[in-house]
Protein backbone atom coordinates (compact mmCIF):
# COMPACT_ATOMS: atom_id res chain seq x y z
CA UNK A 1 0.00 0.00 0.00
CA UNK A 2 1.64 3.55 -1.03
CA UNK A 3 1.38 5.72 1.39
CA UNK A 4 1.18 9.67 1.19
CA UNK A 5 4.37 11.25 2.53
CA UNK A 6 2.73 14.58 1.97
CA UNK A 7 -0.64 14.23 4.00
CA UNK A 8 1.54 12.57 7.06
CA UNK A 9 3.72 15.69 7.42
CA UNK A 10 0.50 18.20 6.75
CA UNK A 11 -0.86 16.00 9.92
CA UNK A 12 2.37 15.94 11.81
CA UNK A 13 2.60 19.74 11.15
CA UNK A 14 -1.03 20.80 12.69
CA UNK A 15 -1.08 18.37 15.53
CA UNK A 16 2.46 20.35 16.82
CA UNK A 17 4.23 17.63 16.51
CA UNK A 18 6.36 18.42 13.37
CA UNK A 19 6.76 22.05 14.57
CA UNK A 20 8.97 20.43 17.44
CA UNK A 21 10.64 18.10 15.49
CA UNK A 22 11.74 20.95 13.20
CA UNK A 23 12.92 22.86 16.03
CA UNK A 24 15.23 20.38 16.97
CA UNK A 25 17.04 19.86 13.29
CA UNK A 26 20.54 21.21 13.57
CA UNK A 27 21.54 24.10 12.07
CA UNK A 28 24.95 23.71 10.16
CA UNK A 29 26.54 27.26 10.91
CA UNK A 30 29.48 26.92 8.14
CA UNK A 31 26.79 26.82 5.11
CA UNK A 32 25.91 30.50 3.88
CA UNK A 33 21.79 29.60 3.68
CA UNK A 34 20.51 29.60 7.27
CA UNK A 35 18.34 26.89 7.74
CA UNK A 36 15.49 28.19 10.03
CA UNK A 37 12.91 25.30 9.50
CA UNK A 38 13.55 22.58 6.66
CA UNK A 39 10.38 21.73 4.52
CA UNK A 40 9.67 18.83 2.36
CA UNK A 41 8.45 19.76 -1.00
CA UNK A 42 5.03 20.95 -1.39
CA UNK A 43 4.38 21.01 2.60
CA UNK A 44 3.23 24.11 4.68
CA UNK A 45 6.10 26.50 6.25
CA UNK A 46 5.58 28.07 9.64
CA UNK A 47 6.07 31.98 10.20
CA UNK A 48 7.54 32.59 13.51
CA UNK A 49 4.01 33.16 14.77
CA UNK A 50 3.40 29.35 14.41
CA UNK A 51 1.09 30.53 11.40
CA UNK A 52 1.04 27.93 7.98
CA UNK A 53 1.73 30.04 4.79
CA UNK A 54 1.70 29.13 1.62
CA UNK A 55 3.18 25.82 0.40
CA UNK A 56 6.56 26.15 -1.49
CA UNK A 57 9.60 23.80 -2.85
CA UNK A 58 12.68 23.98 -0.86
CA UNK A 59 15.67 25.62 -2.34
CA UNK A 60 17.08 22.93 -0.65
CA UNK A 61 16.94 19.40 -2.39
CA UNK A 62 19.60 16.67 -1.34
CA UNK A 63 22.71 18.78 -0.93
CA UNK A 64 23.91 23.01 -0.45
CA UNK A 65 26.75 23.67 -2.76
CA UNK A 66 29.68 25.54 -1.13
CA UNK A 67 31.40 28.60 -1.97
CA UNK A 68 29.07 31.07 -0.30
CA UNK A 69 30.20 33.32 2.73
CA UNK A 70 30.48 31.69 5.64
CA UNK A 71 31.13 27.88 3.77
CA UNK A 72 34.53 26.43 4.76
CA UNK A 73 33.62 23.51 1.82
CA UNK A 74 35.44 25.04 -1.43
CA UNK A 75 33.14 25.09 -4.42
CA UNK A 76 31.15 22.75 -5.88
CA UNK A 77 31.09 20.44 -3.09
CA UNK A 78 27.96 19.17 -1.71
CA UNK A 79 26.65 19.01 1.85
CA UNK A 80 23.77 16.48 2.86
CA UNK A 81 21.71 17.78 5.22
CA UNK A 82 21.04 15.32 7.75
CA UNK A 83 17.36 14.58 8.59
CA UNK A 84 16.27 14.50 12.07
CA UNK A 85 16.17 10.58 14.09
CA UNK A 86 15.42 12.00 17.68
CA UNK A 87 11.99 9.79 16.79
CA UNK A 88 13.09 7.06 14.71
CA UNK A 89 12.97 9.25 11.48
CA UNK A 90 15.75 8.38 8.33
CA UNK A 91 18.93 9.68 8.75
CA UNK A 92 21.85 10.32 6.01
CA UNK A 93 21.80 6.49 5.37
CA UNK A 94 18.45 6.26 4.82
CA UNK A 95 18.06 4.00 7.81
CA UNK A 96 15.96 4.78 10.60
CA UNK A 97 17.34 5.55 13.85
CA UNK A 98 16.62 3.32 16.87
CA UNK A 99 13.95 4.59 18.78
CA UNK A 100 14.16 5.08 22.64
CA UNK A 101 11.55 5.42 25.02
CA UNK A 102 11.30 8.63 27.65
CA UNK A 103 13.18 7.27 30.08
CA UNK A 104 16.19 5.45 28.15
CA UNK A 105 19.28 5.72 29.87
CA UNK A 106 21.56 5.65 26.28
CA UNK A 107 23.74 2.94 25.68
CA UNK A 108 26.08 3.53 28.87
CA UNK A 109 23.38 3.71 31.76
CA UNK A 110 25.62 3.05 34.43
CA UNK A 111 27.41 6.09 33.65
CA UNK A 112 24.27 7.83 33.11
CA UNK A 113 22.64 7.15 36.77
CA UNK A 114 26.33 7.18 37.96
CA UNK A 115 26.67 11.30 36.96
CA UNK A 116 23.54 11.56 39.03
CA UNK A 117 24.51 9.88 41.77
CA UNK A 118 27.67 11.63 42.28
CA UNK A 119 25.94 15.19 42.47
CA UNK A 120 23.46 13.35 44.88
CA UNK A 121 26.03 12.73 46.94
CA UNK A 122 28.34 15.60 46.46
CA UNK A 123 27.61 17.52 49.82
CA UNK A 124 27.88 14.56 52.30
CA UNK A 125 31.63 13.67 51.03
CA UNK A 126 34.63 15.16 51.48
CA UNK A 127 36.30 16.44 47.93
CA UNK A 128 39.15 13.59 47.72
CA UNK A 129 36.43 10.50 49.23
CA UNK A 130 34.12 11.86 46.44
CA UNK A 131 36.67 11.85 43.72
CA UNK A 132 37.82 8.48 45.37
CA UNK A 133 34.36 6.57 44.94
CA UNK A 134 33.82 7.72 41.77
CA UNK A 135 37.18 6.52 40.64
CA UNK A 136 35.80 3.40 41.89
CA UNK A 137 32.25 3.04 39.84
CA UNK A 138 34.05 3.64 36.82
CA UNK A 139 36.12 0.80 37.30
CA UNK A 140 33.12 -1.39 38.18
CA UNK A 141 32.05 -0.44 34.84
CA UNK A 142 34.50 -0.68 32.87
CA UNK A 143 34.75 -4.29 34.07
CA UNK A 144 31.08 -5.08 34.22
CA UNK A 145 30.81 -3.45 30.12
CA UNK A 146 33.85 -6.04 28.96
CA UNK A 147 32.09 -8.85 30.45
CA UNK A 148 28.79 -7.81 28.71
CA UNK A 149 30.91 -6.88 25.12
CA UNK A 150 31.47 -10.93 25.84
CA UNK A 151 28.41 -11.87 26.61
CA UNK A 152 28.77 -12.80 30.10
CA UNK A 153 26.55 -10.39 31.57
CA UNK A 154 23.24 -8.93 30.21
CA UNK A 155 22.95 -5.79 31.46
CA UNK A 156 25.21 -3.06 33.09
CA UNK A 157 21.89 -0.83 34.24
CA UNK A 158 22.26 -0.40 38.01
CA UNK A 159 18.48 -0.84 38.58
CA UNK A 160 18.62 -4.35 36.42
CA UNK A 161 21.95 -5.87 38.03
CA UNK A 162 21.54 -8.89 39.31
CA UNK A 163 23.09 -11.83 40.72
CA UNK A 164 24.37 -12.94 37.29
CA UNK A 165 26.38 -10.01 37.11
CA UNK A 166 27.57 -9.49 40.39
CA UNK A 167 28.58 -13.54 40.43
CA UNK A 168 30.25 -12.24 37.50
CA UNK A 169 31.78 -9.89 38.76
CA UNK A 170 33.37 -11.26 41.54
CA UNK A 171 34.75 -14.01 39.22
CA UNK A 172 36.57 -11.69 36.94
CA UNK A 173 38.14 -10.00 40.49
CA UNK A 174 39.07 -13.66 41.47
CA UNK A 175 40.38 -13.95 37.91
CA UNK A 176 38.32 -17.37 38.25
CA UNK A 177 37.14 -16.73 34.51
CA UNK A 178 40.97 -16.11 32.72
CA UNK A 179 40.54 -12.18 32.10
CA UNK A 180 43.02 -11.54 34.26
CA UNK A 181 46.51 -13.39 35.46
CA UNK A 182 46.20 -12.65 39.40
CA UNK A 183 43.33 -12.07 41.19
CA UNK A 184 42.98 -8.67 42.84
CA UNK A 185 43.97 -7.65 46.55
CA UNK A 186 41.53 -8.47 49.21
CA UNK A 187 41.43 -4.50 49.97
CA UNK A 188 40.94 -3.71 46.26
CA UNK A 189 37.73 -5.66 46.45
CA UNK A 190 36.49 -4.82 49.28
CA UNK A 191 36.76 -0.93 48.12
CA UNK A 192 34.83 -1.69 45.05
CA UNK A 193 32.54 -3.84 46.48
CA UNK A 194 31.43 -1.20 48.83
CA UNK A 195 31.63 1.63 46.72
CA UNK A 196 28.84 -0.28 44.34
CA UNK A 197 26.48 -1.47 47.22
CA UNK A 198 26.28 2.25 48.14
CA UNK A 199 25.52 3.17 44.51
CA UNK A 200 23.11 0.61 43.90
CA UNK A 201 21.24 1.00 47.05
CA UNK A 202 20.87 4.49 46.24
CA UNK A 203 19.11 3.40 42.95
CA UNK A 204 16.88 1.23 44.72
CA UNK A 205 18.41 -2.35 44.01
CA UNK A 206 19.20 -3.95 46.77
CA UNK A 207 21.00 -7.06 45.57
CA UNK A 208 24.22 -7.46 47.26
CA UNK A 209 22.90 -7.05 50.76
CA UNK A 210 20.29 -9.63 49.64
CA UNK A 211 23.20 -11.80 48.41
CA UNK A 212 25.13 -11.18 51.71
CA UNK A 213 21.95 -12.20 53.92
CA UNK A 214 21.41 -15.56 52.14
CA UNK A 215 25.01 -16.04 51.92
CA UNK A 216 25.03 -16.34 48.31
CA UNK A 217 28.05 -14.03 47.87
CA UNK A 218 30.76 -14.90 49.76
CA UNK A 219 33.84 -12.23 49.66
CA UNK A 220 37.50 -12.88 50.62
CA UNK A 221 38.13 -10.97 54.18
CA UNK A 222 42.13 -9.63 54.65
CA UNK A 223 43.99 -11.64 57.40
CA UNK A 224 43.03 -10.90 60.83
CA UNK A 225 45.26 -8.36 62.71
CA UNK A 226 46.60 -5.40 62.09
CA UNK A 227 48.24 -4.09 59.12
CA UNK A 228 51.91 -4.38 58.94
CA UNK A 229 54.36 -1.75 60.14
CA UNK A 230 58.34 -0.75 60.45
CA UNK A 231 59.95 -1.42 63.70
CA UNK A 232 61.24 1.46 65.68
CA UNK A 233 64.75 1.09 64.28
CA UNK A 234 63.45 0.55 60.80
CA UNK A 235 61.81 4.27 61.73
CA UNK A 236 64.96 6.11 62.72
CA UNK A 237 66.69 4.59 59.63
CA UNK A 238 64.09 5.96 57.10
CA UNK A 239 63.99 9.23 58.68
CA UNK A 240 67.88 9.66 59.48
CA UNK A 241 68.34 9.49 55.05
CA UNK A 242 65.46 12.24 54.52
CA UNK A 243 67.17 14.58 57.25
CA UNK A 244 70.42 14.45 55.58
CA UNK A 245 69.01 15.35 52.01
CA UNK A 246 67.17 17.94 53.63
CA UNK A 247 70.18 19.24 55.62
CA UNK A 248 71.58 19.93 51.66
CA UNK A 249 69.56 21.95 50.81
CA UNK A 250 66.56 19.84 49.30
CA UNK A 251 63.46 22.06 49.80
CA UNK A 252 61.43 19.26 48.42
CA UNK A 253 62.85 16.75 50.55
CA UNK A 254 62.69 18.58 53.37
CA UNK A 255 58.67 18.72 53.12
CA UNK A 256 58.50 15.14 52.69
CA UNK A 257 60.58 14.88 56.05
CA UNK A 258 58.15 16.92 57.73
CA UNK A 259 55.30 14.68 56.53
CA UNK A 260 56.85 12.10 57.84
CA UNK A 261 58.20 12.85 61.27
CA UNK A 262 54.54 14.12 62.27
CA UNK A 263 52.94 10.67 60.79
CA UNK A 264 55.99 8.61 63.09
CA UNK A 265 55.89 10.61 66.47
CA UNK A 266 52.10 12.10 66.27
CA UNK A 267 50.41 9.53 64.93
CA UNK A 268 49.03 11.87 62.24
CA UNK A 269 47.22 10.99 58.76
CA UNK A 270 48.82 12.52 55.94
CA UNK A 271 45.78 15.48 55.22
CA UNK A 272 45.81 16.22 58.71
CA UNK A 273 49.71 17.26 58.57
CA UNK A 274 49.34 18.73 54.61
CA UNK A 275 46.94 21.44 55.74
CA UNK A 276 48.44 22.08 59.49
CA UNK A 277 49.21 25.71 60.00
CA UNK A 278 52.45 27.09 61.93
CA UNK A 279 50.04 28.61 64.82
CA UNK A 280 48.38 24.55 65.46
CA UNK A 281 51.92 22.91 66.62
CA UNK A 282 52.90 24.54 70.58
CA UNK A 283 56.36 23.23 71.53
CA UNK A 284 56.04 24.30 74.76
CA UNK A 285 53.72 21.60 75.44
CA UNK A 286 54.37 19.36 72.62
CA UNK A 287 50.71 19.53 71.57
CA UNK A 288 49.08 20.27 68.12
CA UNK A 289 45.55 20.77 67.18
CA UNK A 290 44.31 18.81 64.21
CA UNK A 291 41.93 21.44 62.43
CA UNK A 292 41.67 19.44 59.25
CA UNK A 293 40.94 15.70 60.67
CA UNK A 294 39.24 12.54 58.81
CA UNK A 295 35.43 13.24 58.21
CA UNK A 296 35.88 17.22 57.77
CA UNK A 297 32.36 18.75 56.94
CA UNK A 298 30.74 15.53 58.37
CA UNK A 299 31.30 13.68 61.14
CA UNK A 300 34.98 14.43 61.98
CA UNK A 301 35.68 17.57 64.44
CA UNK A 302 39.16 19.09 65.63
CA UNK A 303 40.93 17.48 67.81
CA UNK A 304 44.80 17.28 69.97
CA UNK A 305 47.51 14.97 68.58
CA UNK A 306 50.59 14.78 70.98
CA UNK A 307 54.43 14.79 69.86
CA UNK A 308 56.07 12.23 71.80
CA UNK A 309 59.38 12.91 73.73
CA UNK A 310 61.65 10.19 71.19
CA UNK A 311 60.79 12.87 67.84
CA UNK A 312 60.99 16.35 69.56
CA UNK A 313 64.49 16.82 68.65
CA UNK A 314 64.33 15.83 65.39
CA UNK A 315 61.10 17.89 64.68
CA UNK A 316 62.85 20.85 66.30
CA UNK A 317 65.76 20.37 63.60
CA UNK A 318 63.17 20.46 61.22
CA UNK A 319 61.35 23.62 62.37
CA UNK A 320 64.83 25.00 62.56
CA UNK A 321 65.53 24.14 58.39
CA UNK A 322 62.24 25.52 57.93
CA UNK A 323 62.97 28.97 59.36
CA UNK A 324 65.91 29.00 57.38
CA UNK A 325 64.29 28.49 54.09
CA UNK A 326 61.81 31.26 54.62
CA UNK A 327 64.01 33.75 55.71
CA UNK A 328 66.34 33.04 52.61
CA UNK A 329 63.13 33.88 50.42
CA UNK A 330 62.39 36.30 52.31
CA UNK A 331 58.61 35.17 53.07
CA UNK A 332 56.56 35.72 56.23
CA UNK A 333 56.44 32.71 58.21
CA UNK A 334 53.89 33.41 60.65
CA UNK A 335 51.19 31.12 62.90
CA UNK A 336 49.17 30.92 59.01
CA UNK A 337 51.83 30.08 57.40
CA UNK A 338 52.14 25.81 56.22
CA UNK A 339 53.62 23.62 59.18
CA UNK A 340 54.75 21.72 56.31
CA UNK A 341 55.58 23.87 53.53
CA UNK A 342 55.73 23.27 49.92
CA UNK A 343 58.19 25.58 48.10
CA UNK A 344 56.77 26.49 44.76
CA UNK A 345 59.43 27.51 41.83
CA UNK A 346 56.91 31.05 41.03
CA UNK A 347 58.46 31.84 44.89
CA UNK A 348 55.17 31.19 46.77
CA UNK A 349 54.77 28.60 49.54
CA UNK A 350 51.73 26.40 49.40
CA UNK A 351 50.58 23.32 51.41
CA UNK A 352 51.38 20.08 49.98
CA UNK A 353 48.37 18.23 48.00
CA UNK A 354 48.01 14.44 48.34
CA UNK A 355 49.44 14.04 44.83
CA UNK A 356 52.31 15.76 44.53
CA UNK A 357 53.35 14.80 47.32
CA UNK A 358 53.10 11.36 46.46
CA UNK A 359 55.22 11.91 43.46
CA UNK A 360 58.21 13.74 45.26
CA UNK A 361 57.63 10.70 47.95
CA UNK A 362 58.56 8.66 44.87
CA UNK A 363 61.22 10.18 43.41
CA UNK A 364 63.16 10.04 46.55
CA UNK A 365 62.39 6.29 47.46
CA UNK A 366 64.26 5.85 43.89
CA UNK A 367 67.01 8.43 44.54
CA UNK A 368 67.85 7.89 48.34
CA UNK A 369 67.02 3.59 48.36
CA UNK A 370 64.39 4.11 50.53
CA UNK A 371 60.74 2.21 50.83
CA UNK A 372 58.20 4.15 53.28
CA UNK A 373 54.11 4.96 53.68
CA UNK A 374 53.16 7.66 55.08
CA UNK A 375 50.23 5.27 56.33
CA UNK A 376 52.51 3.01 57.66
CA UNK A 377 54.33 5.59 60.05
CA UNK A 378 51.00 5.95 61.19
CA UNK A 379 50.44 2.55 62.31
CA UNK A 380 54.56 2.88 63.59
CA UNK A 381 53.29 5.10 65.84
CA UNK A 382 50.15 3.00 67.26
CA UNK A 383 52.09 -0.16 67.72
CA UNK A 384 55.54 1.12 69.20
CA UNK A 385 53.39 2.93 71.80
CA UNK A 386 52.10 -0.78 72.78
CA UNK A 387 55.45 -2.07 72.91
CA UNK A 388 56.69 0.07 75.69
CA UNK A 389 53.47 -0.60 77.39
CA UNK A 390 51.15 1.84 76.54
CA UNK A 391 47.18 1.18 76.94
CA UNK A 392 45.06 0.21 73.61
CA UNK A 393 42.15 2.97 74.46
CA UNK A 394 45.10 5.74 75.26
CA UNK A 395 46.73 4.41 72.08
CA UNK A 396 43.31 4.71 70.15
CA UNK A 397 42.89 8.10 71.54
CA UNK A 398 45.84 9.76 70.05
CA UNK A 399 45.10 8.12 66.68
CA UNK A 400 41.59 10.19 66.78
CA UNK A 401 39.86 6.66 66.80
CA UNK A 402 36.33 6.60 68.43
CA UNK A 403 36.51 3.28 69.41
CA UNK A 404 39.56 0.94 69.94
CA UNK A 405 38.07 -1.94 67.61
CA UNK A 406 39.26 0.33 64.67
CA UNK A 407 42.69 0.27 66.59
CA UNK A 408 43.65 -2.91 67.07
CA UNK A 409 42.19 -4.89 63.95
CA UNK A 410 44.39 -2.10 61.14
CA UNK A 411 46.57 -0.21 63.73
CA UNK A 412 48.07 -1.40 66.78
CA UNK A 413 47.84 -4.76 68.72
CA UNK A 414 49.86 -6.53 71.79
CA UNK A 415 51.73 -8.66 70.68
CA UNK A 416 51.77 -12.41 71.77
CA UNK A 417 54.78 -12.63 73.70
CA UNK A 418 53.79 -9.85 75.38
CA UNK A 419 50.31 -11.24 76.34
CA UNK A 420 51.47 -14.06 77.21
CA UNK A 421 53.87 -12.80 79.41
CA UNK A 422 51.42 -10.71 81.37
CA UNK A 423 49.46 -14.19 81.90
CA UNK A 424 52.32 -16.14 82.81
CA UNK A 425 52.80 -13.18 85.52
CA UNK A 426 49.32 -12.91 86.44
CA UNK A 427 49.52 -17.00 87.52
CA UNK A 428 52.74 -16.53 89.01
CA UNK A 429 51.30 -13.97 91.72
CA UNK A 430 50.55 -14.73 94.55
CA UNK A 431 46.63 -15.13 95.30
CA UNK A 432 45.44 -12.84 97.70
CA UNK A 433 43.16 -14.63 100.76
CA UNK A 434 39.93 -13.77 101.33
CA UNK A 435 38.88 -13.81 105.04
CA UNK A 436 36.59 -16.36 105.80
CA UNK A 437 32.96 -15.61 106.61
CA UNK A 438 32.38 -17.00 110.23
CA UNK A 439 29.14 -18.93 110.00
Amino acid sequence: MKVNRQSQTERRLVSGSGLKARERTPHRPDCGIQHKRMAVDGAPTWNDRGEAIDSFTSPISNAVRGGEDGDNSPPGDAYEYPRDTHSGRRGISGHRGRKRGPGSMGRFPFLTRLTTFLDDVRPFYAPLTHQNLGRKLRQVHRILQELKDEGIVETTNPMKIGQREIGALLEYMNARDGHRGKPLSVGTQECLLGALAVFLGHEGNPIISQMKSRRTMRVRKNSSGPLPCPSDEQVREMLSGLAGAASEGDTRCLGILGLSLFGAYAGLRPKEIRLADRGDLSTEHWKLTVMHPKGEGAWGSPRKAMVVPAGRPQIEEFLAMRAREYEKRGLHDGNEAPLVPCFRADGTVTHWSSTYALQVKGKLEASLGLSFDFRMLRRAFGQNAIDRGARIDSVSVALGHKTTRTTETYYARRKEEQAFADIEEAWLAPRAQLPLIEQ
